[in-house]
């Protein structure tokens, strides 16, 4: 499915909008979620980054998608 680049961070994260309407957001590690909207996709990165620097998930509207 081609897929049109919407954000990427330095740390590798990625925000990704599909054809079909949805959004893919790929940690560093490669390991991707397909959500419905762009907020939800900002706020997946948002939580992944905060991760990176050693936040707990806790702290983050993250935990509250999952």
């Amino acid at each position: 499915m081609p897929a049109f680049a919407v954000a990427a961070t330095p740390r590798g994260s990625s925000i990704e909008r599909l054809d079909s309407g949805r959004y893919r957001v790929c940690d560093v590690d490669h390991h991707c979620r397909e959500v419905e909207d762009v907020w939800t996709a900002f706020e997946l990165v948002h939580g992944q980054e905060l991760e990176l620097e050693g936040a707990p998930l806790s702290d983050t509207n993250l935990a509250q998608c999952s």
